[in-house]
């Protein structure tokens, strides 16, 4: 039986602080581990851990916290004697997770987040939202489909709440095994595992450059062609910079990279400046086209085609809104 002993404050939140009535504890032994009772580890206690590895200090995590130096190290010290295992190498200028230490981290912070996820939660349920879905795109659907898509959905779904943030193919599968996103889009084969996976939409690249001499009376671009010129990419990578550097080992030549640049808005202007050539979405090349003096040319000899996929966690532990989306999205091309 446990019993609230006192509140304590840590990044402006508080938290009520359990402990046994009985008072009693022991320390790790060489005993088989007893099975963990949950309310014997408080919040605060596993916050603190987690700023002791983000920091190296106890002192620093006491201070961050609002605790004393005491009460700190009482508190990781009890927390070790609950969960049985040694967490932490002390040394005089600082502290350092063992193996044990760093298991308990990786769980602390899932339950952080859990408990971020249940905050926005209920903020959403008093202001009447009925669902928050955390989606990652890749910059080609950002920059394509998926804000019409988005727009069509919020129609029959008033209520929900869409955050959407930009990351690379690889980032977003990271991203969604680890729970920190519910939805993903990206390009790409040999997807993680956990992950349930479905087609999405077909894209096609295609190669932009200046609508003037010598591209004046060019139809088509050839794999040779492409690489012979001087190319303009995307600064953070991507599917399209690994397609074409694999598209140059296949040829055994190297990219001739002239500028490197943020975003597809940059690499559009940048050839209509002539300073060389890009390969974009066949989408967004078009919407460039006609704003900018460019010209568009299909790739040959290639397979320039790519399936853009939709994942999630595989067994469906996602909330039902965004269960809503992944079904929508899966349909809707």
């Amino acid at each position: 039986m446990v019993r609230p002993t006192s509140t304590a404050f840590c990044d402006g939140q508080a938290i009520v602080a359990s402990k046994p009535v009985s008072g009693r504890a022991s320390g790790p032994s060489a005993r088989a581990p007893a099975a963990i009772n949950p309310q014997r580890v408080d919040f605060l206690s596993l916050r603190l851990l987690l700023v002791v590895a983000q920091t190296g200090s106890i002192t620093r995590a006491a201070a961050q916290c609002h605790l004393a130096l005491a009460a700190a190290s009482a508190r990781l010290k009890e927390l070790e004697e609950r969960l049985d295992a040694r967490l932490l190498e002390r040394y005089a200028r600082g502290a350092r997770l063992t193996e044990a230490g760093e298991l308990v981290v990786i769980r602390a912070r899932a339950i952080e987040r859990e408990l971020a996820q249940l905050q926005l939660e209920l903020n959403d349920h008093r202001q009447a939202v009925t669902g928050h879905i955390r989606v990652v795109a890749n910059m080609s659907s950002i920059a394509a489909v998926l804000p019409d898509d988005l727009t069509e959905f919020l129609k029959s779904h008033p209520g929900v709440r869409i955050d959407l943030s930009e990351h690379t193919s690889r980032e977003i599968q990271s991203l969604v095994t680890e729970g920190r996103a519910d939805i993903g889009i990206l390009t790409g084969a040999g997807l993680h595992p956990g992950l349930q996976t479905d087609d999405y939409y077909i894209d096609e690249i295609v190669a932009t450059v200046p609508n003037k001499a010598p591209w004046t009376r060019t139809k088509t671009m050839a794999p040779e062609m492409l690489l012979a010129q001087e190319l303009i990419i995307l600064q953070e990578g991507g599917a399209i910079s690994e397609w074409l550097y694999d598209l140059a080992r296949m040829y055994g030549r190297s990219l001739k990279v002239r500028v490197k640049a943020k975003g597809f808005d940059a690499l559009a202007q940048l050839v209509s400046a002539g300073l060389g050539v890009t390969v974009l979405p066949k989408v967004v090349a078009a919407r460039f086209s006609r704003l900018l003096k460019l010209k568009t040319l299909p790739i040959t000899g290639v397979d320039s085609q790519r399936t853009i996929s939709i994942c999630t966690i595989a067994g469906g532990a996602v909330s039902p809104a965004a269960r809503d989306l992944y079904e929508f999205l899966r349909q809707r091309h």
